[in-house]
């Protein structure tokens, strides 16, 4: 897991529960409250888990809807952060389309020959694509949460279904995102 996402992690408890509960996280995680994650370092895996775990019982927020919130709180500042990376043309599902490279190359920034993240991006209709993701991590829910936070980035309202999970016994988690086309006069 990247240091950035981790720092990420850090910046959306603090700002969104207070800072406080972001010591109470570190301990909880076993963690110095001086503990800090340095951007350019790659963490096991398990780092995301345990303390997205950990600020879901500071927080009472279950641990699946937290890492929802987290993606969604994500998505709009990695956007903002990224956007050099980002084609000014695109619309909602040049986003979805492009989200695996661009997700490598921001990571490769902090962390040289960092392990790409797989998710798959494919159109199924012009008005819906299918995302898929496949990693131990399991963080779906954090998927599920970017791509909300893109579409709201975006202007735009979706649904999302998700029709296979690695929770549920699934191979890897796919979503189904659909949105209601703005036709010729927007992009979506």
């Amino acid at each position: 897991m990247q240091g950035v996402i981790l720092d990420e992690m850090r910046l959306f408890v603090a700002q969104r529960y207070g800072y406080r509960a972001w010591l109470d996280t570190l301990r909880r995680s076993g963690r110095s409250v001086t503990h800090h994650y340095e951007l350019s370092e790659v963490y096991p895996d398990e780092e995301l888990g345990l303390l997205a775990l950990s600020a879901s019982e500071v927080t009472g927020t279950p641990p699946l809807d937290f890492l929802e919130v987290f993606g969604e709180a994500l998505a709009p500042d990695m956007m903002r952060v990224y956007a050099y990376l980002l084609d000014p043309a695109w619309g909602f599902s040049d986003f979805l389309l492009n989200m695996e490279p661009l997700l490598h190359e921001a990571l490769e920034l902090h962390t040289p020959g960092a392990q790409p993240i797989k998710i798959h991006a494919r159109r199924v209709a012009p008005d819906a694509i299918e995302v898929t993701y496949v990693s131990q991590l399991r963080a779906c829910a954090a998927v599920r949460g970017v791509i909300a936070g893109a579409a709201r980035e975006y202007g735009v309202a979706v649904d999302i279904q998700e029709t296979e999970c690695v929770l549920r016994g699934g191979h890897q988690c796919v979503f189904q995102v659909q949105w209601q086309s703005r036709g010729a006069s927007g992009r979506t």
